[in-house]
């Protein structure tokens, strides 16, 4: 009897503990377009988790953006978050910076190290960086986790967040406003992160590999 009562106790435990580690963070945000627009976007990220008894917060198993007025769902796994979601003459697009040779090395090196894609027929869409639309800058905020639930993205996070308030990406907002580049692989650290990382290759269309999370389940809401 007292074995079974410490193994209740364990799993009682366990779960008040699980239940206190949130992993999932979600937020709104505005985004403002190249055409001087503003939206707003859902966003979801997902964390992994070190397990019973630490169950401290790990790094991102995906990436997840809404935006239903376009029925638009970005789903992506770990290593492909976007800096730029962008709506161009009717269609979507987004950008999604390589700072990790694995990613880079997945799809062949690209020059320069970003992915590019546009929304068409209910799926996203590889596309070359030629085709992504010039004036399109990055809009998104980057840094998606702050160690904690209290300070994790919340609520609607505004433009004024974003550029002067308390979501900046402040490291990243320095260097823009010192160096004056509109993408994030175009930032000092992440400059020419596939061609340091190996040779370089075509500017397929077509992923090597596996980028998005296909398991019929989104978070969008209407």
């Amino acid at each position: 009897m007292k074995a079974l009562t410490q193994m209740l106790c364990l799993i009682t435990l366990s779960a008040a503990i699980s239940a206190c580690a949130s992993n999932d963070i979600r937020w709104t945000e505005e985004v403002k377009l190249s055409d001087g627009r503003v939206i707003e976007i859902q966003r979801h990220v997902e964390l992994t988790e070190s397990g019973f008894p630490a169950q401290r917060r790990g790094l991102d198993k995906y990436q997840e953006i809404c935006y239903p007025p376009m029925n638009i769902h970005w789903k992506a796994r770990a290593g492909y978050q976007p800096d730029i979601f962008d709506i161009v003459d009717g269609k979507a697009y987004v950008h999604v910076p390589l700072g990790a040779c694995a990613e880079c090395s997945a799809h062949g090196y690209p020059s320069p190290n970003a992915l590019y894609f546009v929304w068409h027929d209910g799926q996203w869409r590889r596309i070359k960086h030629e085709e992504f639309p010039e004036s399109s800058e990055w809009n998104l905020l980057m840094q998606t986790s702050r160690g904690s639930k209290e300070t994790d993205p919340q609520g609607l996070i505004t433009i004024e967040d974003k550029t002067t308030g308390k979501w900046t990406d402040s490291t990243l907002r320095l260097d823009q406003k010192r160096s004056g580049w509109k993408r994030v692989n175009e930032d000092y650290y992440w400059r020419d992160a596939c061609r340091k990382c190996g040779p370089s290759g075509p500017n397929a269309t077509s992923a090597v590999t596996p980028i998005f999370i296909n398991d019929g389940k989104n978070s969008c809401q209407q």
